[in-house]
């Protein structure tokens, strides 16, 4: 049968309506179990009901609208992302992925389509790890990867935890086993996000088919020299810290243009201590994020990095150490689902390009456990994270073009 075409307009006039529920400031601040979460929350169930799907939340509150298939025996195919921001982010990022994906479910329902899958339209809570700063908790947590540990020692920065938070918000937290989804049950999942980079507005590509989401390693890097008088201490006899600091970030530099295969690693923060015009640096400590479409990109990076910052700090007479303190493996989306991707934007006449995901997604944690893949769409300049975050509504309606038809090729 023929679909009808996805809406521009209605999805603009949703993310408007979500942007709202947000605390005072620029952008959109919307953490998980808040008043703003609340009213989002609402709003979401209620634009499901009216779709006619059948709601529930899970244990966690991530929102899972039903439409039941003419199969009972056969596993859901679901779409959707989280509504939960970072502080004073965009109205676009996550978000988007929801209301395009309520807007599929209204498109199937006014074209009269007979699923033979059960269709789900999930939105997800605390992608971001704002709050209980653990990301990707909602995602983590249909996957079956959330302990019951987990929701006494996640807390937030006043002390409460993921449990107590939960249960105030009126949920059931200490149901996390019926949250956890199989692939019995749950087929696949597609998601639809900004790219919040800016590679497609670059290339004047409307669809990123993403074949994967890059592997992330999280350290701390320590300097500790001697902070001595900045006027009375001759060059040659100081412990400066920043110095072989310094040259350190600049070879962190060097090693990851060398490799130049998707790899890229920032320093994105450094303290310096004691941080006066007239002492020097005693102790210096900067934090490396390092992200690689490939594992063996990053182990080959990490050793040498360590064996670099050994080698300088002894090089300047100082003390160093490399201290991880988050990780994550690169992770490949179903190629079943990605060249339905492919070829729906093709069927489709929008241009398209297959992209790596440079940010973590709820979706890298579902692949565990069912087949998944990821539709994005252009961001204005790359921005995201940011109240400047844009991408055009039409963009945005082809995306969810596009997930309609993944959706019904995977129903067959």
């Amino acid at each position: 049968m023929t679909l009808q075409q996805a809406r521009a307009d209605r999805i603009e006039e949703e993310l408007w309506t979500l942007s709202r529920f947000s605390v005072e400031g620029p952008g959109v601040t919307r953490l998980t179990y808040t008043p703003e979460h609340a009213a989002a929350r609402e709003v979401i169930v209620a634009a499901m009901q009216r779709t006619g799907l059948s709601v529930h939340e899970d244990a966690l509150g991530n929102i899972i609208g039903r439409r039941e298939g003419s199969d009972p025996a056969l596993p859901a195919i679901a779409f959707g992302s989280h509504f939960d921001s970072v502080r004073n982010g965009g109205m676009f990022d996550g978000t988007a992925g929801v209301v395009c994906a309520l807007e599929a479910a209204r498109v199937l329902q006014e074209s009269g389509y007979v699923n033979r899958h059960p269709l789900e339209v999930i939105a997800i809570v605390e992608e971001e790890g704002t709050r209980f700063s653990s990301g990707m908790l909602g995602g983590r947590a249909i996957a079956g990867l959330v302990s019951d540990a987990d929701l006494d020692t996640l807390v937030d920065e006043d002390g409460v935890t993921v449990r107590e938070a939960a249960t105030a918000f009126g949920l059931e937290p200490g149901e996390l086993r019926a949250a956890a989804r199989t692939r019995d049950d749950l087929r696949a999942f597609i998601e639809l996000h900004i790219e919040q980079g800016p590679i497609l507005e670059q290339e004047k590509v409307e669809i990123g088919v993403v074949t994967g989401i890059v592997g992330v390693r999280a350290f701390r890097i320590t300097v500790d020299g001697r902070s001595d008088h900045a006027g009375t201490t001759p060059m040659h006899l100081r412990q400066d810290a920043l110095v072989p600091a310094a040259l350190m970030v600049r070879e962190i530099n060097r090693f990851v243009n060398e490799i130049a295969d998707g790899t890229v690693a920032t320093v994105g923060h450094l303290t310096v201590t004691p941080g006066g015009l007239n002492q020097v640096p005693g102790g210096v400590e900067f934090t490396l994020d390092l992200r690689s479409p490939h594992e063996e990109s990053i182990r080959l990076l990490v050793d040498r990095i360590e064996a670099m910052v050994a080698e300088v700090a002894a090089a300047a007479g100082v003390e160093a150490a490399v201290n991880g303190f988050f990780a994550l493996s690169p992770v490949g989306l179903s190629p079943v689902v990605v060249d339905r991707v492919r070829e729906a934007a093709s069927e489709l006449g929008f241009t398209h390009r297959d992209i790596t995901s440079g940010a973590g997604h709820d979706s890298m944690f579902i692949a565990q456990i069912t087949d998944v893949g990821m539709v994005f769409v252009a961001s204005r300049a790359g921005r995201s994270h940011v109240p400047e975050e844009w991408s055009d509504f039409d963009d945005l309606r082809k995306g969810t073009d596009v997930v309609l038809r993944v959706v019904t090729a995977l129903d067959r």
